[in-house]
């Protein structure tokens, strides 16, 4: 059962050094050292702040006998059904006869939270550009961002509701989503930057996160329901509360890594790069035109990518045989989706290469016990590992990891045969 290819790279170090010098390398440490983690919680954290006085300023607004507009807002952006969305009600839905008093006291709070979280947009933007702080004109800045953050979503939210009478509906909410997505984020971090970057420069990030909030926003609804009820089965109402924050937390990473992207395209000097950014006029037009970095530029070689897609390919090949195993052995289970069988083959492959050669030594060193039953002992005794470590991962006894290990590795020989051609064809 191999959990990875054989294929080793002759010189791990120098692959490495191109892996940092690489696009890809050089935007991870760019995320890394504007304390990428960090900003996701505080953002995620300040918008969860925000979001209590905007439900007590809406519920109060809301005419009477809609006072669940806010429970049916997050049941409909969540396409949430049963128990998940019997708790949303119960959690959000306001009490009529709110005061107008909650509600002014309520919208001066909006308005405080709301320039504390386009400040923190603000800072993040500020350590993505390297930009100085501009002192006093930020909160300025910042309060300009805040307005045309909610003017750009309520002309979102109109044009996607005049375009839902449309045909193909879902297409064109993807098309606008997108669209306005690109304008939105083009021009916040403009503003936020105290317009000390020039537009042009902001509109990989502004494409960048645009993508990335779309494809976020469409993953919704397909994981939401399912989370948000094993939440509610598992702490309840508290478990609608976790989950809306895991929501705001992962919509927090999208924004932040693709900030990240956006600024060290922004940044690059690589030989590929610049003609980009020189033809479709991704540069300041007041500045000038940038120089191509000198030709002992290092970088990913077309070999390193084609590792990378067969260590790729390899991984997927191994996530769709664990399925296959569940699937067909009724003593193997996971608990969990997509994201938990992607996890569970990676952490195979880490106990193969940690103990898999431990285990076979102790069977022995001759070659054929690399093969028929003793091989197949051994490979169950893997995955009994990788259970032990796992908690999504369970195995009811020694008769189900091992016909599990005989499945894996059908599977895994049968999909990698489909696959092969594929892989042969690009490395031709």
């Amino acid at each position: 059962m191999r959990w990875f290819p054989d294929e080793r790279s002759d010189d791990l170090a120098a692959l490495s050094l191109r892996v940092q010098d690489s696009f890809v390398g050089r935007s991870i440490l760019r995320f890394i050292m504007m304390e990428g983690f960090d900003r996701c919680i505080v953002l995620s954290a300040q918008a969860f702040t925000a979001m209590i006085p905007l439900f007590i300023v809406v519920a109060s607004a809301a005419p009477a006998g809609q006072e669940d507009v806010i429970s049916q807002g997050i049941i409909n952006q969540f396409a949430l059904t049963g128990a998940s969305a019997e708790a949303v009600e119960q959690l959000f839905t306001t009490p009529a006869g709110v005061s107008s008093d909650v509600t002014v006291f309520s919208a001066l709070l909006l308005l405080y939270s709301g320039v504390a979280f386009t400040r923190r947009l603000q800072r993040m933007y500020s350590a993505a550009w390297d930009q100085e702080k501009a002192g006093a004109r930020s909160i300025l800045f910042a309060t300009l961002g805040l307005a045309a953050l909610v003017l750009e979503v309520l002309v979102a939210y109109g044009i996607r509701s005049f375009t839902s009478h449309f045909p193909l509906e879902w297409l064109w909410a993807v098309l606008m989503s997108a669209a306005t997505g690109l304008v939105l984020w083009t021009s916040i971090p403009y503003l936020l930057l105290n317009r000390q970057v020039h537009w042009r420069r902001l509109l990989v990030a502004g494409g960048t996160s645009a993508v990335g909030m779309t494809v976020f926003a469409i993953g919704t609804p397909i994981y939401m329901p399912g989370v948000m009820t094993r939440a509610t089965n598992d702490f309840g109402l508290f478990g609608i509360t976790i989950t809306i924050i895991g929501w705001l937390l992962a919509a927090a990473f999208v924004l932040v890594a693709s900030t990240s992207i956006g600024a060290e395209f922004d940044a690059s000097d690589a030989p590929w790069l610049v003609p980009l950014k020189i033809r479709f006029g991704l540069v300041d037009p007041r500045a000038e035109a940038p120089v191509i970095a000198a030709a002992d530029h290092r970088g990913l070689t077309s070999a390193d990518l084609l590792a990378l897609i067969r260590v790729l390919i390899n991984w997927l090949i191994m996530t769709a045989a664990v399925w296959v195993a569940t699937a067909i052995v009724p003593g193997i289970n996971v608990s969990g989706g997509l994201g938990t069988y992607l996890a569970i083959s990676l952490l195979g492959g880490l106990v193969n290469a940690v103990l898999g050669p431990l285990v076979y030594w102790l069977a022995g060193s001759h070659s054929w016990i690399r093969l028929g039953v003793p091989a197949l002992l051994v490979n169950a005794i893997l995955l009994a590992a990788t259970a032990g470590v796992s908690a999504n991962l369970s195995i009811d006894g020694p008769g189900s990891a091992i016909l599990g290990a005989l499945v894996v590795s059908v599977a895994a020989t049968v999909l990698e045969f489909v696959v092969r051609p594929i892989q042969t064809a690009n490395s031709a």
